[in-house]
């Protein structure tokens, strides 16, 4: 069976249904609400284990209750947590989410500036018997030494590059063979808002494999000279926490079973549109037969 190590954040989400996202000062008031895992590694870590695959996560928790709470719950959804560092003295990740009536969502993240700050970097950079790294931006130090190993290993690589990072990037982007921008973040990093003029500009500090998500606009990607595309599977979109994230961990797991990079993204965007299908954040992941089925219907 296949492997794949996730190194990153996981987070708790307080997640709150609301008709609308607030727009200014005032009182609102969530029609449901519910409490459950997040954070992008460990997202793409539980998506990898709902689809079949067998996943790793390294990164870091507080010691506290929330930090014991992200634990479980990726151990229950069958995820190794044997990777995770429980630092003393500092709270865990916490995300207040607020999702409006057309699945669109606002993200308030709270994340100790020094949880992934010092410390040992050795788990991260254990790759053994591991088919391929996925990491993210929230921890650089460990995120690098994953990307070498995965390097040194001949095995396939993801960066997950969802945000801006204050170094441009210049760390990892030299490290990971597939990296996978959100749009902001690619523009953001390459000076350019227009997809094909940003992504040839950071082909010039990387010769990774290049895309970036843009939600309804499906994905593009570079293949040798040519931009490519693949749009999104046609949903009624309820709930797009973790979309992302889910694109992420599926493009993995395909990556690592010797899908094309082609397959690959079908693969993931038909995930992604899966989970947007669905409310609850990670609650909405899909399974494996549910993708193959979706794919297939799609022709």
């Amino acid at each position: 069976m296949t492997v794949i190590q996730c190194v990153g954040i996981a987070v708790l989400d307080y997640i709150f249904q609301v008709d609308e996202l607030p727009s200014g000062e005032g009182k609102y008031y969530a029609t449901s609400y519910l409490e459950v895992g997040g954070g992008v590694a460990a997202n793409a870590a539980a998506t990898i284990a709902s689809l079949g695959g067998r996943v790793r996560f390294v990164g870091r928790v507080g010691g506290d209750e929330a930090g014991a709470r992200i634990v479980e719950d990726l151990a229950n959804l069958g995820v190794d947590v044997e990777g995770v560092e429980t630092v003393d003295g500092v709270s865990s990740p916490v995300s207040a989410v607020l999702v409006d009536a057309a699945g669109e969502r606002t993200i308030i993240n709270h994340t100790p500036t020094d949880l992934f700050t010092g410390g040992s970097t050795r788990r991260p950079a254990n790759v053994d018997g591991a088919d391929a790294v996925l990491v993210d931006v929230r921890w650089p130090d460990g995120s690098a030494r994953a990307l070498q190993a995965a390097s040194d290993a001949g095995i396939p690589s993801v960066f997950d590059f969802d945000r801006p990072m204050a170094d441009g990037g210049s760390r990892l982007l030299p490290l990971a063979d597939h990296i996978v921008f959100s749009k902001e973040a690619l523009a953001a990093t390459a000076g350019s808002d227009a997809v094909e003029a940003a992504l040839v500009a950071i082909r010039s500090r990387t010769d990774a494999w290049l895309a970036v998500t843009a939600g309804s606009d499906g994905v593009w990607w570079l293949d040798g000279k040519e931009l490519r595309h693949q749009d999104v599977f046609p949903v009624e979109v309820v709930d797009t926490v973790g979309a992302g994230d889910v694109f992420h961990g599926a493009l993995t797991l395909a990556l690592a079973e010797g899908q094309a990079e082609a397959e690959a993204v079908r693969f993931a965007a038909a995930a992604a549109a899966l989970k947007c299908s669905r409310p609850g954040g990670r609650t909405g992941t899909p399974s494996r037969p549910e993708v193959e089925d979706l794919m297939k219907g799609q022709g």
